[in-house]
């Protein structure tokens, strides 16, 4: 899947302009349609408790390759409820990654079910799902190949923000690939695993065949926010192969499984996390941001429900047969002023769904300079740069709307200010529910 530039454009209104992280939305990788012949028939599952143990055992050991981007080819028989997504249109197709939740049912990530620019669902009819195989290749006695008769994007999902990112595909032959289960979100710090059919290295040409998998950590709300924005912590989980940073998801890891072991579950095995952005060029020294799926289990298991009682080929179930997750949304800045002795920030709400709400802070990097001077002798004593806080803002923003802000600046921030003159000022805006950026205030107009 080829990674477009997301939350990057600059939107300077009046003394504004904003220079955003590159942050990019894993897309559908695209490749030729090569790989279409080879996907016919389907088979069982076949039994692998002695690979996921191999699998385990590999993990542990801290010799083991650390070979997704950096990972390790899967074994036969191991993640049993895994589906490679093939979308076929034209002489293009896009692959995808995701995880089997009822045996018509396979949930991936929304970015691969519909066009990003206009909303329009993906034709139903351009889907080949592979289950029961690590090896979407493998022979056809030993793989399951199904189409796909009904495309459902969660009405959570929000293309601005990623927000939601979540969409199912209803198999029009049922899988014999067992259901994964879904966990809660576990704190930062926790060991993971991530699983997909990605690239293992950007601009890779040919399409991976095997599974990879590698491990991972869960990472801290505030770092997520900071490191990988868009990021709300009430509907999305970040993680990064801290400290040694060697893994990480590609193009074609979207819609793939965030896993934490549990040796009692199907295939040793829960799934966190929904694989949605990351790094443009997929760094592992970046994180990769997966949804949640606690917070949209309830919609996955109702439709689940829905389908398992209604005809086979229906086509009388709406697509808001299921409620969907009201999910909150990240608030982004539209301009940024200092006049008088306060500073106003004006924030939006870009979510269609549920209220914006959290923290922006306001901070500017200083460097100190010590001199001294002895006779007509001068020497630097000590030279520094300190990050200084400007204000911290509380907000609370419907979906769809824009406010302003305003904070009055403590009597210090104001001297501070009044040295640093009237060139250029770089603000850096972080914050709880706020999509990061670094604004250039130019010319700062200062007034007391």
């Amino acid at each position: 899947m080829r990674e477009v530039l997301h939350g990057s454009t600059s939107e300077a209104t009046g003394e504004l302009s904003e220079r955003s992280p590159v942050v990019t939305r894993w897309r559908a990788a695209r490749w030729g349609v090569l790989v279409v012949a080879v996907l016919a028939t389907s088979v069982a599952v076949p039994s692998g408790a002695s690979a996921t143990t191999r699998m385990h055992r590999a993990l542990r050991s801290a010799g083991a390759h650390i070979a997704v981007v950096g990972g390790q080819t899967a074994e036969p028989g191991t993640f049993p409820w895994m589906a490679y997504v093939l979308n076929v249109r034209g002489d293009d197709a896009g692959r995808c990654s995701g995880t089997v939740v009822a045996p018509n049912l396979v949930l991936t990530a929304a970015h691969c079910a519909e066009d990003m620019q206009t909303g329009v669902l993906n034709e139903a009819s351009g889907y080949q799902v592979v289950t029961g195989n690590v090896d979407w290749g493998a022979p056809t006695t030993e793989r399951q190949v199904s189409g796909v008769t009904r495309v459902i994007v969660c009405s959570c999902f929000d293309r601005r923000t990623d927000v939601g990112d979540v969409a199912l595909l209803e198999l029009s032959t049922p899988t014999s690939a067992p259901a994964v289960t879904f966990a809660p979100s576990p704190r930062g710090g926790t060991e993971a695993l991530l699983a997909g059919w990605g690239r293992t290295y950007y601009n890779q040409e040919a399409p991976s065949e095997r599974l990879q998998w590698a491990p991972t950590v869960v990472q801290h709300a505030e770092g997520c926010e900071h490191e990988a924005p868009p990021f709300s912590p009430a509907s999305q989980i970040c993680v990064m192969d801290t400290p040694s940073r060697q893994t990480g998801a590609c193009e074609g890891d979207s819609g793939g499984p965030l896993l934490l072991p549990k040796p009692s579950a199907v295939g040793g095995m829960v799934q966190i996390g929904v694989a949605d952005h990351g790094d443009g060029e997929c760094a592992t020294t970046s994180p990769s941001v997966f949804t949640r799926v606690d917070v949209i289990s309830a919609w996955v298991r109702g439709w689940a429900k829905a389908l398992a009682s209604a005809p086979p080929v229906s086509t009388s179930l709406p697509a808001d047969t299921v409620a969907a997750p009201t999910l909150p949304g990240v608030a982004s800045s539209r301009s940024l002023t200092l006049a008088r002795n306060g500073l106003s920030i004006a924030l939006s709400c870009d979510n269609e769904g549920g209220i914006c709400t959290g923290d922006v802070e306001a901070t500017i990097r200083v460097r100190e300079e010590l001199v001294v001077r002895r006779g007509d002798t001068r020497s630097v004593s000590y030279d520094r740069t300190r990050t200084v806080r400007l204000t911290s803002i509380r907000f609370a923003i419907a979906p769809g709307y824009s406010t302003a802000l305003r904070a009055v600046l403590s009597p210090q921030n104001l001297t501070l200010l009044s040295h640093l003159g009237d060139g250029p000022l770089d603000v850096t805006l972080t914050g709880r529910g706020f999509s990061s950026r670094v604004v250039t205030l130019e010319p700062v107009r200062r007034r007391t």
